[in-house]
């Protein structure tokens, strides 16, 4: 071989060299951050995900997600940007298995849990969401037909690479399985090659914390401080007329009453209240039309909790707590969050309730805060700790949880809280 053939030969071997390193490190970038920090590979669309980048609602926000590998758990909660930037990712794949889910088949609760420990991944809504809603607002395939409503759902592999979908129904607390159109291998194994464990687990797998929590508490905080939140009245004179427009209310038709203001359209009532209370009554309906069944019912409540309660909470965010049908229609309340951590407002916790009936919002109260970080911050004791200052006689079925206290008064502090 000639002596520039060989040159040419050495130059392509040691293109292909570095090229090969170029890409290990960015493989390495990709899986540990450039500060090796744990967690999991964000995917720009997940091949075969009906939607690509969910746009998730305050509905769909997962409180806390875990994935489960051979090797442990990566569990993420009380931090709101991460669970965002996760469910961002793994969300459209709930909403297919959702939209493609099988009959349903109860299983026991030692099912459960060996799903639990199985790879996979899993959501904790923190609220009761009815599955054929969630399933509408993340699947371009539309609802699902699986009756109740859930606040813990898992995706785990089946038999023949398959992936089931099991959850605890909100209500009778029994526990489901169904198979699903996803496939392991395609969907969800590179989520799951691609997460670190960071030590989550939850109450029942540990001995100390499983005689003192119920069962599916989930452990991942870190000894970290929590900052305080100022809070104030976000309705001011200059804000009045941007709720009412967000409302469809005009301020032609008002009269003062004790403790605020009443605005009328027709013989629809809406009052504010001093202090950020505002209450709606309809003479006979159909001012707000909500769409058929829960999911309409939903979709309409948060509409409107979004452009008054989401769009003056400052730094906070709004959560679906529960929708329950009443009467001949739905109740459908919202809670603030701040940071991943729910906020208790007053002793009912609710910022936003709904009463849907005959395919109209009839009814709502509106608790208006306004949340801003201060610079105070407090440090709470380890879960062990606090789990063992519980009450004897409560021990055994209380969750705990950090949630943020608002009475009304001017700050909002975290506190472990049992429920």
């Amino acid at each position: 071989m000639k002596r520039a053939d060989r040159w040419i030969e050495w130059g392509k071997d040691l293109l292909i060299a570095l090229l090969a390193l170029s890409a290990a490190l960015l493989l390495s970038v990709l899986l540990f951050g450039s500060g090796g920090r744990s967690g999991l590979v964000p995917r720009p669309g997940l091949p075969g995900s009906s939607g690509g980048e969910s746009a998730p609602t305050a509905a769909t926000l997962p409180a806390a997600l875990v994935v489960t590998t051979g090797e442990g758990r990566y569990g993420v909660q009380y931090d709101q940007a991460r669970a965002d930037e996760l469910f961002t990712h793994t969300g459209p794949l709930l909403g297919d298995a959702l939209a493609s889910a099988g009959e349903p088949q109860t299983i026991r609760e030692e099912e459960w849990r060996e799903c639990l420990s199985a790879p996979g991944l899993y959501f904790d809504f923190a609220g009761e969401i009815p599955l054929s809603a969630l399933g509408g607002w993340l699947s371009e395939a539309g609802e699902c037909a699986l009756e109740g409503s859930a606040r813990r759902l898992l995706l785990r592999a089946g038999e023949e690479d398959q992936v089931l979908l099991c959850w605890q129904d909100a209500g009778t607390e029994t526990f489901y399985r169904c198979g699903t159109a996803l496939s392991w291998s395609l969907h969800l194994e590179p989520i799951v090659a691609d997460s670190r464990p960071n030590g989550a687990f939850f109450a029942y797998e540990d001995e100390t914390l499983a005689a003192l929590l119920r069962p599916y508490t989930l452990v991942t905080e870190e000894e970290r401080s929590w900052a305080e939140y100022d809070v104030t009245d976000p309705l001011t004179s200059a804000k009045v007329p941007e709720l009412l427009s967000a409302l469809s209310f005009s301020d032609q038709n008002h009269t003062q009453v004790s403790g605020g203001e009443v605005y009328l359209d027709g013989g629809d009532r809406l009052e504010v209240e001093n202090g950020g209370g505002v209450t709606y009554r309809a003479a006979q309906g159909g001012k707000y039309p909500a769409g058929a069944g829960a999911a309409g019912a939903i979709e309409a409540a948060r509409a409107l909790a979004e452009k008054t309660a989401g769009a003056l909470c400052g730094e906070a965010s709004l959560y679906l707590i529960s929708a329950r049908p009443e009467e001949d229609g739905f109740a459908v309340s919202f809670g603030y969050r701040l940071n991943g951590s729910a906020v208790r407002l007053h002793q009912e916790g609710w910022c936003a309730r709904f009463l849907i009936r005959e395919g109209y919002i009839t009814d709502f109260t509106l608790r208006l805060r306004s949340y801003a970080a201060s610079n105070r911050t407090v440090v709470l004791l380890p879960i062990d700790l606090a789990a063992a200052t519980l009450p004897e006689q409560t021990r055994e079925r209380l969750e705990l949880r950090i949630l943020y206290l608002d009475g009304g008064g001017d700050a909002a502090a975290p506190q472990w809280v049992g429920e």
